[in-house]
């Protein structure tokens, strides 16, 4: 019985991190409809048990994203991709991993192709960063970890857009 132990435990664990994962892409894919955004995909992390050592990208988002490293850490992983425009600003929106080799944190990214800052003053848990003609927000930072952003956070953000 205790042979069991482990395995019934590291495999409710992962049943657990599919459930949040359908979840979340199923309020993603309700957020892009809402929008009139497009969702796609993929939607879940497409290796969710293990972090890959190099970014996996398997949807067409732009080569950029490869290189871009959110508050100094690479993106390791893209899902829940969402692309759509707001005030004639184009938007990428995408759940990623970001960090070292092992391990990571979770962050949502809001890309606006745009050199010029949309998103205004944001709130300190957020980060606002530009690369290769796009300003990115992406959040939310607590406790020196990130996190995705909730669909309400994506839906404040996109109201308060600004074009020139």
């Amino acid at each position: 019985m205790e042979l069991l132990k482990l395995p019934l435990a590291l495999a409710a664990v992962l049943s657990v991190v599919r459930i949040v994962h359908f979840f979340r892409a199923r309020s993603m894919r309700a957020f892009a409809a809402r929008r009139g955004f497009q969702y796609l995909g993929p939607t879940a992390p497409p290796k969710w048990w293990w972090n890959p050592s190099h970014l996996e990208i398997h949807t067409p988002l732009p080569g950029w994203i490869s290189r871009f490293s959110p508050n100094g850490q690479r993106i390791r992983q893209v899902w829940n991709v969402i692309e759509g425009k707001e005030n004639g600003i184009s938007i990428l929106i995408f759940d990623c991993i970001i960090g070292g080799y092992k391990g990571g944190n979770p962050c949502t990214l809001i890309a606006c192709h745009t050199e010029q800052n949309p998103f205004g003053n944001v709130a300190a848990v957020d980060r606002v960063e530009q690369a290769h003609g796009w300003t990115i927000l992406h959040g939310v930072w607590f406790l020196w970890f990130s996190w995705t952003m909730g669909t309400k956070w994506l839906d404040g953000h996109l109201c308060k857009l600004q074009t020139e």
